[in-house]
């Protein structure tokens, strides 16, 4: 009898030490990253989250489910959620390139150049072909100062597409590094050759010149260079990733209406929102700053239209609003040097004019 007990005893310790472990599964959603605030998110982004999450907790344990949601991480900028599930993604599914090549974009992003080149290696271990992997890689050990091994990686590049800038553009710029302008002036030139409007290309070269005491081709050089283009690597993991950025437009429309609505909070969310996007979008800082010019927050309003101006000093809007609030916080003076700027800009700015008008106390409206 005291044996059955014992017995008895023992399952039931058992089947309690089993439950208190949750199943693999459910550990594997536990760890997935989250936003704690996605519901104060654009509409758009929060319903994508939602969507990729469920996916998630339908199948935990397939990386390629954990390694989508990290790419609409990282293409909404949440970069430690991103990094997550890369290496959540890594650990499901280790034969696959794509999450080693996001790691190694983010390492790099960080400045963890060490990290960038393990992973980048990495990825080529699995995908020798994808050679957009070895510029990265070369970049990487530039950066972390293995010109040889930087020199070896951007030879192999050349090899890999010779109609591509990128091996050459990579072996000049090793070049200059190690101080052979000579042969980083070879390099540039072969570079711009294969891309004549290749921005850095021209510009690296155009420096090496003058190095070389070219100063009439560092000269011709630099007087294009306004006219020359950023040449996009061509990288379909990383478009990928850029294919599932928000349209920030379609953001601050959203947060216009949700002002017009009255509802400031949601508005405000939305702007800054944007601004953690692209923080040099000059329609969400002057939203804001009209935001917070309504709400009577002038300092604020100042400060968010001042930054405006900055990112844009041709548009009359900012000016005219800074006016307002440079007038409510007791820089009356600096603030009709704004409505003269916004004048001088647009003399028929209705805001402009209206603001004139006020100040002036005239009956009419100049016209």
């Amino acid at each position: 009898m005291r044996g059955d007990r014992g017995d008895l005893l023992a399952l039931l310790a058992s089947l309690l030490l089993a439950c208190s472990e949750p199943p693999p599964q459910i550990a594997a959603v536990v760890d997935i990253p989250r936003i704690s605030n996605l519901s104060e998110l654009d509409p758009g982004f929060a319903t994508a989250v939602r969507d990729a999450m469920a996916a998630v907790e339908r199948d935990p344990l397939s990386g390629a489910a954990v390694g989508a949601l990290g790419r609409l991480y990282q293409a909404h900028r949440y970069l430690d959620q991103a990094r997550r599930c890369y290496e959540r993604a890594v650990e499901l599914d280790p034969g696959t390139a794509e999450w080693p090549y996001y790691l190694g974009f983010l390492a790099a992003g960080r400045g963890a150049q060490d990290e960038a080149a393990r992973r980048f290696e990495r990825v080529l271990e699995v995908r020798p072909s994808y050679w957009a992997a070895r510029v990265r890689l070369g970049n990487a050990l530039l950066a972390a100062r293995d010109l040889d091994g930087a020199e070896r990686a951007f030879r192999a590049v050349r090899s890999a597409a010779p109609g591509a800038p990128w091996g050459e553009l990579g072996l000049g710029k090793t070049a200059r590094r190690r101080g052979d302008f000579e042969a980083a002036a070879e390099h540039l030139r072969s570079s711009l050759a294969l891309d004549p409007r290749h921005r850095e290309t021209r510009y690296l070269l155009a420096m090496t010149e003058r190095r070389l005491g070219n100063e009439a081709r560092a000269a011709e050089l630099l007087r294009d260079l306004a006219e020359a283009e950023p040449s996009n690597l061509d990288d379909p993991m990383l478009q990928a990733v850029l294919a599932l950025v928000r349209d920030t437009q379609g953001m601050i429309r959203t947060a216009n209406q949700r002002l017009a609505d009255g509802d400031h909070q949601a508005a405000e969310r939305l702007y800054l929102e944007v601004l953690r996007l692209d923080p040099d979008s000059y329609d969400a800082h002057l939203n804001l700053g009209v935001l917070y010019g309504l709400a009577d927050r002038n300092r604020e309003a100042a400060e968010a239209l001042e930054r405006a101006v900055e990112i844009d000093p041709n548009r009359a809007d900012a000016y005219a609003l800074l006016t307002i609030a440079y007038i409510k916080t007791g820089r009356a003076e600096e603030g009709l040097r704004q409505l003269e700027k916004a004048l001088e800009i647009d003399p028929d700015h209705l805001r402009a004019r209206e603001i004139l008008h006020n100040l002036s106390g005239n009956q009419a409206p100049p016209g």
